[in-house]
């Protein structure tokens, strides 16, 4: 049986792939825990950036409704899945200190989408298509899409798509800000490729505070965050790469980080 997540690292950058194209890439409980162990695992083995996609012309259709059905799921156990399996899954992309790109070439549906809004950044190819389906089958999106929809795209735009389940493309996509960028199809691998390989050459360490900062000030005041600013500066002044990044530029030489 293949994988349902295959693994590639390389050059510092970890690419996990739902692998499930059978059923256009929907995730269940299998593929849930495997992007979660692999999430959490990268940090130790040098990754510097991890990029999330799928096989084939889909990146995920959703969670697999078929395996639902056929396990005859009770409302109880599906609390529980969404809670112990689902959760941690999402919680990891979250707090991993490194960057997490979501590389959305095709379909990002339902819970499918609601991973790539997870991630730190969207890149997606210009045949891509978004949708929170969950309405078409009377629920409300899950895996964090109330709470990253209204904060890429504001509020009233993250009802309409919400409550509507309409199905909008890769430039719409992009000029509410659900994505970040937009590439051709025919030139999509290799322009995460390189995206991929300009965020593994930054200072780790600004990377990971940079993250870490910015999706805390979503939560708290102005002030909060220019404290927090400072003493994440002063961490990184702390560390081995601290003042790196200036010696380097009066050098005229690229940076040597360390990451610690």
């Amino acid at each position: 049986m293949n994988p349902k997540v295959l693994v590639q690292r390389k050059d510092r950058i970890c690419r996990l792939t739902i692998n499930r194209p059978e059923v256009k890439n929907a995730v269940d409980n299998e593929t849930m825990i495997r992007l979660r162990e692999e999430i959490e695992t990268s940090e130790a083995d040098g990754t510097r950036v991890i990029v999330i996609t799928g096989t084939g012309d889909t990146f995920s259709s959703g969670v697999d409704i078929k395996e639902v059905l056929d396990t005859n799921v009770s409302p109880g156990e599906a609390f529980r899945i969404l809670m112990e399996i689902y959760m941690p899954t999402f919680q990891a992309l979250r707090s991993s200190p490194l960057p997490v790109i979501a590389a959305i070439d095709g379909i990002a549906v339902g819970i499918g989408l609601n991973l790539a809004l997870a991630c730190d950044l969207r890149l997606a190819s210009d045949r891509a298509q978004f949708a929170e389906i969950f309405v078409r089958v009377g629920l409300i999106p899950d895996g964090g899409g109330t709470y990253t929809l209204p904060h890429l795209i504001g509020a009233g735009r993250a009802m309409e798509l919400a409550m509507t389940g309409e199905t909008i493309d890769a430039a719409r996509a992009l000029e509410i800000g659900l994505i970040n960028r937009k590439y051709p199809a025919d030139e999509f691998q290799k322009s995460v490729e390189k995206f991929a390989g300009f965020l593994s050459q930054q200072a780790p360490l600004a990377l990971a505070r940079t993250k870490k900062a910015i999706w805390a000030a979503l939560e708290g005041s102005f002030e909060e965050a220019l404290v927090r600013e400072a003493e994440f500066q002063r961490e990184i002044f702390l560390s081995e790469d601290g003042f790196e990044g200036f010696r380097a530029f009066m050098e005229k030489r690229p940076p040597q980080w360390k990451g610690r």
